[in-house]
């Protein structure tokens, strides 16, 4: 039987957070070097005067310092007064030859306030279930 542990691995990736500019919130990175799937899972909670639209996009890069500002993803969640649940996922054969690591940036829309956080989710390793992750 396999392990759930053994097969996904889930990191926080930004905090519960508000913000009230539309400056950009960079996730922690993640390294892809044993996993082929990856999914940012964003949660907003919903303000009836106050929440904006969010552009999520999935970043990469080679030494989890620098990141490129090519993304492989990208997502908006659109303003609602509403909680919201949204995910913003790749395969590792769509990251450029080099790449290791992913990352989530969030930019609300200008003039608004937000609260929001995201998960990072790993899964589908590329070693047989058993093997040290």
């Amino acid at each position: 039987m396999h392990k759930f542990e053994q097969n996904v691995s889930v990191d926080v990736s930004i905090p519960p957070s508000a913000t009230y500019t539309a400056a950009e919130k960079d996730g922690v990175g993640v390294d892809m070097a044993k996993y082929n799937n990856f999914a940012a899972i964003i949660s907003v909670a919903g303000a009836t005067q106050y929440q904006g639209a969010l552009t999520c996009v999935i970043a990469e890069s080679t030494d989890d310092s620098t990141y490129s500002d090519t993304f492989l993803a990208t997502v908006t969640i659109a303003s609602a007064t509403t909680d919201q649940v949204d995910t913003v996922e790749i395969r590792a054969e769509e990251m450029t030859d080099a790449y290791r690591y992913l990352r989530l940036e969030i930019t609300p829309a200008a003039g608004t306030a937000n609260i929001f956080s995201a998960e990072n989710v790993r899964f589908n390793p590329r070693f047989k279930s058993g093997s040290a992750l």
